[in-house]
């Protein structure tokens, strides 16, 4: 058998576009995202409580009014931050807080409270409001500042858009790989005879078979620890995931080798079966939150996005690299993961036969 993966693995990396564009796309996405800052989208839910009836807090409202993607309500039945931490917890649609608090000096105390689970939206409105604050409190005083800000979240540690985008990019290239580079390797090897000669020999397809499929995952994980070492080093955090994190990666991994399987036994001719894998793990890049979180899509769309295996294995990438949870807290999503290995690996088995060859 370790000559039989070794041979595999030889066949796998003689194809040197393959192997090359494995690890450099992913890398490619990593790179560029890096260079952007982003804007916001959507209309965030702000509410303002504690000293609304000051001056200050009336041009701070005000203000904060005229921002376009702010939504402002000022709430007088909140008059603790207690009662604006609850609200936040119970209340649907509320997004952010702003308590204000008259100070023993002559600055009107902020603390801005954010509930936004979105590191994109997040880290636009603390920029947004922070700079109403600053352009109010110079036009009321020149010193001492009339309105100061403090910024704290009611929910885990806030994430950067990198350190979201780090996860996203690693399983987008993981998918890619297994998915397109299998089903293109098998749908070769059919056209090359390469199966039809291995059935004429004592060797059993099926251990030639698995040979394969290990080879594509030890060349995954190779493409785990180089897009994560990189990943790291532009910012992404992801090393955080420790074990749980590589385990979350082979569950997703064998699921898309499946897929490939799938294809490559159901797609007669290789430029087709690429076309057809392409056809699959594209729209899934998108819609399974690679690059934007899965909450910014409309509703009618949402059973579709839970639906996809890629949108689990990075809510549970994402879990024990951004929130800090361990592997055994991402059980909803493993359970569904589970779910597409053995559902997906039935149908392999099914689809792909060495007699079709």
């Amino acid at each position: 058998m370790k000559t039989l993966l070794s041979a595999s693995l030889k066949m796998l990396i003689r194809d040197h576009q393959a192997i090359f564009w494995a690890f450099m796309f992913p890398m490619l996405f990593l790179g560029v995202f890096r260079l952007f800052s982003f804007d916001s989208y959507g209309t965030t839910n702000l509410i303002v409580a504690g000293e609304t009836a000051d001056v200050r807090s009336t041009a701070l409202v005000d203000a904060l009014g005229d921002v376009e993607f702010l939504d402002v309500t000022v709430r007088d039945d909140l008059p603790t931050v207690a009662d604006v931490e609850a609200a936040l917890a119970d209340e649907d649609g509320l997004d952010a807080a702003l308590f204000l608090t008259e100070s023993a000096g002559p600055t009107l105390q902020a603390e801005l409270i954010m509930a936004i689970n979105d590191p994109i939206g997040s880290s636009v409105t603390v920029a947004a409001i922070r700079a109403v604050v600053d352009g109010v409190s110079a036009a009321l005083t020149d010193a001492p500042r009339a309105i100061e800000v403090f910024t704290r979240s009611v929910d885990a540690d806030e994430a950067s858009f990198f350190e979201f985008l780090g996860p996203g990019i690693i399983g987008m290239g993981l998918m890619s790989f297994a998915t397109i580079s299998l089903a293109g390797s098998l749908s070769r090897y059919r056209e090359e005879g390469v199966l039809r000669r291995i059935r004429a020999t004592p060797l059993a397809p099926s251990r030639f078979f698995v040979a394969v499929v290990v080879a594509h995952l030890v060349i995954a994980a190779g493409q785990v620890l180089l897009l994560a070492l990189v990943a790291e080093a532009l910012g992404a955090n992801v090393l955080r995931g420790g074990i749980g994190f590589l385990l979350i990666c082979i569950v997703g991994t064998v699921i898309f080798l499946n897929l490939g399987v799938i294809i490559a036994g159901r797609v007669q001719g290789r430029g087709a079966v690429e076309g057809a894998a392409n056809a699959i793990t594209l729209p899934m890049m998108f819609l399974s939150g690679t690059f934007f979180p899965t909450s910014g899509m409309p509703a009618f769309i949402q059973p579709v996005v839970q639906a996809l295996p890629l949108t689990h294995m990075l809510n549970a990438l994402r879990g024990v690299t951004i929130r800090g949870e361990t592997f055994v807290e991402q059980w909803p999503s493993l359970l569904i993961l589970a779910a597409w290995v053995v559902g997906t690996l039935i149908v392999a088995r099914f689809a792909f036969s060495f007699r079709d060859a």
